[in-house]
């Protein structure tokens, strides 16, 4: 054809700054870029000589979905700045449990014949980085070898785990026994941390390379000096009345913001023993200044329109300008099926800017009724469990 091109006869230099800007947005795109011909494959660095804790191969865009049915090997992936979908065949889901997706896209695993072997994987890459035993971060884990493998993975969920700032270092916290644990590959155990019992909220975040929580004595940091074994230190004030029974505390990183949501009762003197009254909450959100160490109240999740889906142990922000018009709302906290008000009070949203809250279409059931709504879908992925 007359005009046509061979692009795979471009030289090699374009050819490789091309790949270089390509692999420097996602490195997704890097992979689909290697794949079109053996060309652009010699001119473009492979993901897989490389290990799985280089940073220019971490699918930071990208978030893993929950699905009712889904293939034991496969699982789908959401690109929150795009609202692009894709499926990935991960073939060691078979003999690993999945504990957690980290903020770098990575999946951190244990293996389900002996439950001591934790490892780090690239779903993309299929990269592998092993880390130390299970049983030095949880010496009394023989307790739990005997249950079924869902009730294990549910006890040892480790939402709120990722790479420290140093990019070699990983912070693994099993929410359900109050302990953090920090290692290196190729060292022979955990160094550990046991949180006390002032947590408000379950939802603790990775954000920006570091472990953030929120008690009763703030927003608090997690300092992982050499020589000097980890502590937790106040990032940020709360200065408000807080209940340690009634609180919820839910961290958020909304594009690069580090985000609190302050759930709470609407009535905290009502009657507990009134079910209705006891779910009613109202959300107040604020975004957390480290530089200043204070909360600024907020009405608005900013740029140029996103959303935020909550779930009671993670939760991810999404641009609505990456999906259908009008299918996902601005400023607005989408509740996951796990929270209690979701059920018992039929609440599935709360709007920022006017203070309203949104009702759901249906009630949590087990599954989500088909068909699905994308609201549905993206607020099934973060419900880890039944909340009581």
């Amino acid at each position: 054809m007359a005009g046509s091109r061979n692009w795979a006869d471009l030289p090699d230099e374009p050819t490789g700054l091309i790949a270089e800007r390509v692999l420097a947005y996602d490195v997704v795109d890097c992979l689909r870029f290697r794949a079109a011909c053996p060309a652009w494959q010699r001119c473009s660095v492979d993901p897989r000589a490389h290990g799985s804790l280089d940073r220019r191969f971490h699918p930071r865009r990208w978030t893993m979905l929950r699905e009712e049915h889904a293939v034991p090997t496969r699982r789908s992936f959401l690109n929150t700045s795009t609202g692009e979908c894709v499926q990935v065949k991960i073939p060691q889901l078979l003999d690993h449990h999945a504990l957690a997706l980290t903020p770098e896209g990575l999946l951190l695993l244990l293996d389900k014949p002996q439950r001591t072997a934790v490892r780090l994987l690239n779903p993309f890459t299929g990269q592998l980085t092993e880390l130390p035993p299970f049983n030095t971060l949880l010496p009394h884990i023989a307790h739990y070898q005997q249950r079924d493998d869902d009730d294990f993975a549910r006890i040892m969920t480790a939402w709120g785990s990722g790479l420290a700032d140093d990019g070699s270092t990983v912070v693994l916290y099993l929410r359900n026994h109050h302990l953090i644990g920090i290692a290196k590959p190729g060292d022979d155990r955990w160094s550990l941390l046991r949180l006390r019992d002032n947590m408000l909220g379950k939802a603790n975040i990775m954000f920006a390379g570091r472990f953030y929580c929120v008690t009763q004595d703030g927003v608090m940091v997690l300092q992982i000096d050499e020589g000097h074994p980890p502590r937790l230190e106040v990032a940020a004030n709360l200065n408000m009345d807080v209940l340690l029974s009634v609180d919820y505390m839910h961290l958020v990183d909304n594009c690069g913001e580090l985000m609190l949501v302050h759930r709470q009762r609407r009535d905290k003197h009502s009657n507990p023993t009134n079910k209705f009254n006891m779910w009613r909450r109202r959300y107040d959100t604020y975004r957390v200044d480290l530089d200043s160490r204070t909360l600024i109240p907020v009405k608005s999740f900013g740029g140029k329109g996103r959303a935020v889906f909550m779930g009671m142990y993670c939760s991810f922000s999404v641009s609505i300008e990456s999906f259908p018009a009008g299918s996902v709302s601005a400023d607005t906290i989408y509740l996951s099926f796990d929270f209690g008000e979701t059920e018992y009070a039929n609440v599935g949203a709360y709007h920022l800017t006017s203070g309203c809250l949104g009702r759901n279409s249906r009630r949590w059931g087990g599954l989500v009724p088909r068909p699905y709504t994308l609201v549905d879908c993206l607020s099934f992925s973060n419900t880890l469990e039944y909340s009581i």
